[in-house]
């Protein structure tokens, strides 16, 4: 139980962190690798180690290009997949990989939720871009007042007001709100991943690999 008592430990304090001021500390993510390296003296399992730390930086690599996640999320990804590199009763070997797929389900139930808040709201875009652009940004941001907007968003617009439906994680928002020209601009919900990475590892000793399970459920009919 020590390597699933300081994930959440360490998880849950990153959560905090993450919810509070969006900035997590490295030692954080230092103190749960080298608990891992500890771990694996005394275990050896330095093959399921080498697996594992591949796996995180292949999905890393994957997700900082596509500028979805920020450097804390993909450190916290390698410093569980040095913690725990495996787990009994997850479909997948790969443990990592598994949180990342319950994270990616959560992330998923976030679509409908925006969406239905837009369509409550009657809020609509007003420029001119294709349908189906219109229908990612619906699911994904909606409009706030610049001069509200604060750490937890991620403005979709730029300071001239051309869309993007991929926010800037790095953007500074108050040099952002400084120079739009804009009184009104999309924007989306900057989530905090590590809490979400926490649910996901949460599941993940729980239940297992939720979105492998419905794979395999719906492969195998």
């Amino acid at each position: 139980m020590i390597a699933e008592i300081v994930a959440v430990l360490l998880l849950g304090y990153g959560s905090y962190k993450d919810v509070k001021t969006r900035e997590i500390p490295d030692y954080v993510w230092i103190v749960m690798g080298v608990c891992g390296i500890l771990l694996r003296v005394a275990d050896h399992h330095w093959k399921a180690l080498c697996l594992s730390v591949g796996a995180a930086l292949l999905l890393g690599l994957i997700l900082a290009l596509s500028g979805l996640f920020g450097g804390a999320d993909i450190k916290a990804l390698v410093a569980l997949s040095v913690l725990i590199p495996y787990y009994p009763g997850v479909l997948l070997p790969v443990f990592v990989v598994s949180v990342f797929d319950n994270l990616a389900i959560i992330k998923v139930i976030e679509l409908p939720v925006v969406l239905f808040y837009n369509v409550v709201k009657g809020n609509t875009y007003k420029g001119g871009v294709v349908w189906w652009k219109k229908i990612i940004l619906y699911m994904t941001g909606f409009p706030r007042q610049t001069e509200t907007i604060d750490y937890r968003f991620l403005p979709l617009q730029d300071t001239h007001g051309e869309l993007h439906l991929l926010p800037d994680v790095d953007m500074d928002i108050e040099q952002f709100k400084k120079a739009c020209t804009l009184q009104e601009v999309w924007v989306t919900y900057g989530s905090p991943l590590i809490v979400y990475l926490t649910i996901g590892c949460i599941i993940a000793f729980v239940q297992g690999d939720i979105l492998l399970q419905v794979m395999l459920q719906f492969v195998t009919g």
